[in-house]
């Protein structure tokens, strides 16, 4: 209710000057007016009958008085408690403020179950609404026409229940909830399957369904220790939508896992690609229902970061998106086959915020809970799209928590990546990685740990500066991106590989996963398995992009030559690597910067560039596999990397590292890195004639190149690997 609302008209103002009434804790309200009003001159009520009071403070700021009332009992905050002025007029006393205090939540913080729970012959539906006054169950035909509606029954701590016939099964429905901001039809958050776009939840008992189309579920393929990983980030839509991928399923589910595809020249594209390639880990942009691409025509395009259902998929990319258990059925599949094929699923996390708070459920079933809030009572907007979700609130925290186990239990998602995780709290992001290890301790948790302007504690933000605050939960390393490409927020800004000096000592940190090396580096992480490596991801301009921006003085073999450097830095780092799709062959947004609603023109995957450089993607594919076959670039303890790896003294523009063997019975006991991002050969003497050459200019190979030398030369613009 606005102030506006709360003062009724002119008159009414001039003779209370009534501006606003709220509780401020369950058992006190604090009044504004603009007048004096005394003891006895007003009367509380509560559901009509009369309330006691006291005036237990009174104080006179610049004509705005400010009472507050002492209740004789603690309120419930579903009933509607009223002043009523002498001229009989009545304000509702409000409770946005009270449901933002620790109070609230020790009050009606709630562990029961939510959503919908099956029986042999029932089906139970829960709701947390503790400020709802009536909350009922609509049920509609396939046509949308309203067939039933049942009201709810209060339970504890703000809990409602609605128990219906197992007849209900495979219907529509929506809840009609009615608080002191007003009744409203609100989709189940917590609905597991959807109409088209959302517009209604179903009953259908998803595991039900996913354990009768695959009841032998494929394992989670090994993963030993988080820097075995290598994280592969794609659009769904992307990665097959172009002609040049060769697929029968264009933008689909079934399109990711389609194999035999190639590109025009006859190379393999799709999961065979993924697999030729090497990567363990497939990131997908969210997959969770999202609200501006209309899903049966697919259009407009968007990336889908504008949530509104978090336990609901998409089907946008399902074959069906007017069936609920297609895409549903289409996404188990998709994890199947990349299961099967030893790749394990990330899922995009985007619960810092909702498309539109206002239209969200939960700021109908609870208005004002599950946002965060200025000190000035105005929205946070740390996000920069207009609301932050709250996640230090119990049944927020609660929330983000049930959506991820329900994912990797039910799915077998094996990876989670939080889109603007410094949003979060440190506590939040603990609570996940706890209720994640129940389940599988190998499943990965890592975000964007920015340092974004909302209302929480520094010491609270789920930011990298306080990584060891967050046991085993990885960070994207933007600092070491931005030192090998320039700044991601200056285009024409230089990095380390595209000629700019100054970055040389954030290349050093961040090829020892940014951990303290005594006298060579200034860590970030307590370990190395906090640093995720890259140099590109969907946000921001691709790395091909940027280097034509930075150094538009260049030719674009040399660019490319840049790009191939600044990737092969970045994949023998410690810490985790992660690809952005299509950076290995070069991949263009046209110099779009921000392509989240840009064509398909500007965001496909143009596999013709895998074969106009096929080259760099051969010796990429390479290095990726000397990292998985050679545990030096695997290091996973900030112990193992300060003691097996050291820097050696070079001249300005050149790297060079040696990492010695984990064990007495590694092929490679000792390892030479040499990174030249000079436009001169560099020539190194080595310490006996028997090193062996496996990586020169555009040559990468876990077999040698060359034996036995004891001097190597490294090519400009490129790396060079010697073993013993």
């Amino acid at each position: 209710m606005s102030r506006k609302q709360m003062v009724n008209n002119e008159s009414e103002t001039q003779q209370v000057g009534l501006c606003s009434v709220e509780f401020v804790t369950f058992q006190t309200i604090l009044m504004e007016t603009t007048t004096q009003v005394e003891q006895g001159e007003f009367l509380l009520v509560c559901d009509g009958q009369p309330m006691n009071y006291f005036i237990e403070r009174r104080e006179d700021t610049d004509g705005t008085i400010k009472l507050t009332l002492l209740l004789d009992r603690a309120v419930e905050v579903e009933r509607c408690y009223e002043i009523i002025l002498p001229d009989q007029k009545r304000f509702r006393v409000l409770p946005n403020r009270i449901v933002r205090t620790a109070g609230f939540d020790r009050k009606y913080s709630y562990e029961g179950p939510l959503g919908v729970v099956y029986d042999t012959e029932m089906i139970s539906l829960y709701v947390w609404s503790p400020l709802a006054e009536r909350l009922e169950c609509i049920r509609y035909d396939q046509a949308g026409v309203e067939i039933d509606s049942r009201d709810f029954e209060r339970q504890e701590r703000g809990a409602y229940r609605l128990v219906v016939p197992r007849t209900w099964e495979n219907s529509r429905y929506r809840y009609r909830v009615t608080t002191y901001q007003g009744t409203h039809e609100v989709v189940d958050p917590y609905a597991k399957a959807v109409s088209v776009n959302g517009q209604f939840a179903v009953l259908l008992d998803v595991e039900q369904e996913i354990n009768r189309q695959f009841p032998h579920r494929q394992k989670r393929p090994l993963l030993i220790k988080p820097t075995d990983a290598i994280i592969y980030e794609a659009h769904i839509r992307d990665f097959t939508i172009d002609s040049s991928s060769g697929s029968h399923h264009p933008g689909q589910y079934t399109g990711m896992t389609e194999t035999g595809t190639v590109s025009p020249e006859g190379r393999s594209t799709g999961i065979d690609y993924l697999l030729e390639l090497g990567v363990t880990h497939l990131q997908l942009l969210p997959v969770h229902l999202f609200t501006t691409t209309e899903e049966v025509s697919r259009l407009p395009y968007n990336w889908g970061y504008d949530p509104v259902q978090w336990f609901s998929l998409t089907g946008c990319y399902a074959s069906n998106p007017t069936d609920p258990k297609v895409r549903i059925l289409e996404y188990v599949e998709m994890i199947e086959q990349l299961h099967a094929a030893g790749i394990r699923v990330t899922f995009d996390v985007v619960m810092n915020h909702v498309y539109i708070r206002e239209q969200s459920a939960l700021e109908h079933l609870v208005p004002g809970y599950y946002f965060r809030y200025e000190v000035d009572g105005t929205l946070a907007n740390g996000t920069g799209v207009g609301n932050d979700t709250a996640s230090e609130r119990f049944m927020m925290r609660r929330m983000i928590v049930d959506c991820l186990t329900y994912f990797a239990d039910i799915f077998q998602v094996d990876a989670f990546r939080f889109d603007l995780m410094g949003i979060h709290d440190v506590e939040t992001m603990n609570h996940v990685r706890a209720a994640l290890d129940h389940i599988d301790p190998t499943i990965l948790v890592y975000g964007e740990g920015w340092d974004l302007a909302t209302p929480l504690p520094q010491r609270q933000k789920a930011i990298s500066s306080v990584a060891s605050q967050m046991p085993r939960i990885g960070h994207f390393n933007d600092v070491f991106r931005d030192a090998l490409k320039g700044s991601t927020f200056n285009e024409t800004d230089c990095g380390f590989v595209s000629g700019n000096g100054w970055w040389e000592g954030e290349v050093r940190n961040g090829m020892a996963g940014s951990i303290t090396l005594d006298g060579q580096t200034t860590g970030r992480f307590p370990e190395p398995t906090y640093s995720i490596n890259y140099v590109e991801a969907h946000d921001n301009h691709t790395l091909y992009d940027k280097l034509a921006l930075a150094r538009p003085d260049l030719d674009e073999v040399t660019r490319l030559q840049m790009s191939r450097l600044a990737q092969t830095i970045i994949f023998l780092a410690a810490g985790i690597p992660f690809i952005h799709a299509g950076q290995e062959f070069g991949r263009t947004k046209q110099g779009v910067e921000n392509s989240y609603n840009a064509p398909d023109a500007i965001n496909r995957m143009d596999w013709t560039l895998r074969d106009r450089h096929a080259n760099m993607v051969e010796y990429l594919k390479n290095i990726l596999q000397i990292r998985r076959m050679h545990g030096g670039f695997r290091l996973h303890r900030a112990n193992q990397v300060q003691e097996l790896m050291h820097f050696l003294p070079m001249h300005p523009g050149v790297i060079a590292y040696e990492v010695e063997a984990v064990h007495s019975y590694d092929a490679w006991q000792r390892t030479l890195v040499v990174h030249n991002v000079t436009f001169e050969k560099i020539e190194i003497a080595l310490d006996h004639p028997r090193w062996n050459v496996h990586v020169r200019g555009n040559e990468a190979s876990v077999t040698p190149l060359e034996k036995g030398v004891s001097q190597i030369t490294v090519l400009p613009l490129s790396t060079t690997i010697a073993t013993c």
